[in-house]
């Protein structure tokens, strides 16, 4: 009984690679290599996916960003929340003085007018006083023509929130207005920003 059991297992083994090889030859190996294109397709546009996401930022990303800093909180003296035109020019002068020395020399100007898009201004016009240095009042009084404060205010409350600056911030960068950043525009983030 043993010896007839463990033939019928052996035919129906043999039986079925039969089968399967019968199944493999006739494809001619057709469906491995179908399957095998069908499964590479998908990850090659995952990975295009993932590499286009880390290259752009919307406005969202910006401002979830800017937000993990402690920037604006530091411009707001007051602690309200907003940024007055003081606090918000304040807060550029701090931002353009990127060797931290308490003043902006023609080389910090050139860069921040460059990086920051502003056009047909010119060193003297902003350096008053002919001194080769920006202090905090010339520079506060000349960026105040620049209108920014006013454009970025969406709700015309006289008060910037951290969302209307990093708004404006954003658009000012966003360069070819695909409401995106790409790694170029984003760069200027980590000169004036970056940790």
């Amino acid at each position: 009984m043993k010896k007839n059991e463990t033939s019928i297992l052996k035919g129906i083994r043999n039986g079925l690679c039969f089968f399967l090889l019968t199944g493999l030859v006739a494809c001619g190996g057709e469906g491995a290599v179908e399957e095998e294109a069908a499964v590479e397709e998908p990850l090659a546009t995952e990975e295009v996916a993932v590499e286009e996401e880390a290259d752009t930022w919307d406005e969202n990303e910006f401002n979830t960003t800017f937000a993990s800093t402690d920037y604006y909180e530091t411009w707001d003296e007051d602690d309200d929340n907003f940024l007055s035109e003081n606090e918000y020019y304040g807060g550029f002068y701090d931002t353009w003085d990127v060797n931290d020395d308490n003043q902006l020399d023609e080389n910090e100007w050139n860069t921040a007018v460059n990086d920051f898009g502003l056009e047909n201004e010119t060193w003297s016009a902003w350096d008053t006083s002919g001194d080769g240095i920006l202090d905090e009042n010339e520079y506060n009084t000349a960026f105040a023509n620049t209108g920014w404060y006013g454009e970025w205010d969406e709700d015309d409350d006289n008060l910037l929130s951290e969302e209307e600056y990093t708004g404006g911030l954003f658009s000012q960068w966003d360069a070819n207005d695909d409401n995106f950043l790409d790694e170029n525009e984003y760069g200027f983030y980590n000169t004036y920003y970056g940790v």
